[in-house]
């Protein structure tokens, strides 16, 4: 599997299902190739892509890809402050619009509408490139910077190739699991990539969900009762909120086969309830990758059985990349804690204004130093433990919030946690599926941390706050 892989399905099939309208394969064939072909008459090398989920940004994602341009995407989602500072960095020399043809902080660059652009090519010949090299960017997604600026991660094709491969191989469907693939994620973020290129390259239909959907479930229940999926891709947080009714469960997506979590720390117990509302047919797949090495990297399937303990974040034998745990230079044993870094084709070409991060050169390889700790079990299994940059200081002590979460979720009741630091006290905001008292969530956490990991304040809510992109809003936490 690769990009060539999108070219091979029936044309009347449908290929993506907006709030905009749908489009069949044969139809996002023919625009692409008009759309590539206005990319390459005005010799641009990259390209703002500006819409939330319209089809026509599936259209001007493929239309790159054929023209050997770097896609970029942009979300009206994003405060006008970050799209002025992506377009300022990006040096496109195209911005295509799913909706109008406005984007903030464009100035002289030529903008365009994908849907009125893409009916006709262009009035003079132009040829699409018949082989484009590897090493040539299929796109820049903007991640955010240390020093709040955002920063362009580069990835080549052979990245996305690399990945495309992968992610062929991670996800078990077969023919007879009919059912289209529903979207969750902002299209700016990079775990949209596993929903868009899965259903693109398997013939099957992208259905998008927007944030204004995944908001309230009173909207959000019938989109996916009709999304007709098979495969839903989200976070661990979205995966919670979408059980807050009981509602959520087989008989609201009887073809559903497939959940792949992925972008926070997957806790046992919102596994476990999953597999209790869905039967066996039902596979759940906990996935590990920063956006620096291609979306994802490794993914292992989570079974009840594996529910008492924490989770894998993947099989390093399946991995799409060579993945070594490491202490500066050195390789670690198995079971021993340290850096989790990656070597290979999955690591991308490095940030746009070169700033170095933890891209470096191992064994001749290109190499990423994640900032992740994590260990590798003797049998080969990758676990996560925590980031380098993501520990709190309380009464002297060191904490991981993720690691008092984890364990705050296996206490009996607990459904959901975050954990932050407020006023030196380490604070617990916490989701329940039964009355409990926030004394009486402190007490069931005993036996399961220590001492001074037991949050000194406890406070319950009715859902976590998220992000646009699905993950725990830890700053709206109050």
């Amino acid at each position: 599997m690769n990009i060539s892989s999108i070219f091979s399905y029936p044309e009347d099939a449908v290929a993506c299902v907006s709030s905009a309208g749908s489009i069949t394969y044969g139809e996002l064939y023919r625009r692409s190739e008009n759309l590539a072909k206005h990319i390459v008459a005005c010799r641009a090398s990259r390209v703002i892509v500006y819409g939330h989920k319209e089809y026509s940004m599936i259209v001007a994602y493929v239309a790159c890809l054929r023209a050997g341009a770097a896609y970029i995407p942009v979300s009206p989602a994003q405060p006008v402050s970050r799209r002025k500072a992506i377009a300022a960095q990006a040096e496109a020399g195209l911005v295509l619009c799913a909706v109008g043809r406005g984007f903030a902080g464009a100035g002289e660059i030529r903008t365009e509408n994908i849907v009125a652009l893409s009916e006709n090519p262009p009035e003079e010949a132009v040829t699409l490139p018949e082989e484009i090299d590897d090493d040539v960017l299929a796109y820049i997604i903007y991640t955010s910077g240390s020093t709040g600026e955002p920063k362009g991660v580069k990835a080549t094709r052979r990245n996305l190739n690399n990945f495309i491969d992968w992610i062929d191989r991670a996800i078990p469907l077969t023919d007879e699991m009919e059912g289209n693939v529903l979207n969750m994620a902002m299209f700016s973020i990079d775990l949209s990539m596993v929903d868009i290129y899965y259903a693109l390259t398997h013939g099957r239909a992208l259905v998008t969900t927007t944030s204004e959907q995944q908001q309230h479930l009173s909207d959000l229940y019938p989109h996916i009762t009709e999304s007709d999926a098979v495969l839903m891709v989200i976070t661990p947080t979205m995966a919670e909120f979408l059980m807050r009714s009981g509602r959520f469960k087989r008989e609201m997506m009887p073809k559903l086969r497939v959940i792949y979590l992925s972008g926070e720390s997957l806790h046992p117990g919102t596994v476990r309830r999953l597999l209790q509302r869905f039967d066996e047919d039902l596979m759940v797949f906990n996935a590990y990758g920063p956006t620096e090495a291609t979306c994802n990297v490794c993914a292992a399937q989570i079974t009840d059985d594996m529910c008492d303990d924490r989770l894998p974040v993947g099989i390093v034998e399946t991995a799409a990349t060579e993945i070594r745990i490491m202490q500066g230079d050195a390789v670690l044993a198995p079971n021993d804690e340290g850096e989790i870094v990656l070597i290979g084709d999955s690591v991308t070409a490095g940030y746009g204004r070169g700033e170095s991060g933890g891209y470096c050169t191992i064994d001749g390889k290109p190499a990423l130093r994640t900032g992740d700790i994590g260990f590798i079990t003797e049998d080969g299994r990758l676990f996560w433990s925590y980031r380098k940059n993501s520990l709190i200081k309380v009464n002297g002590y060191r904490i991981e919030p993720g690691d008092v979460e984890n364990h705050m979720c296996h206490i009996k009741g607990v459904t959901g946690c975050g954990v932050v630091e407020r006023y030196g006290h380490l604070v617990a905001y916490v989701t329940l599926n039964r009355e409990m008292t926030p004394g009486q969530v402190r007490a069931a956490a005993r036996p399961h941390l220590p001492s001074h990991m037991i949050p000194g304040i406890v406070r319950i809510v009715d859902a976590l706050p998220m992000t646009e992109n699905g993950k725990l809003d830890r700053d709206r936490l109050e």
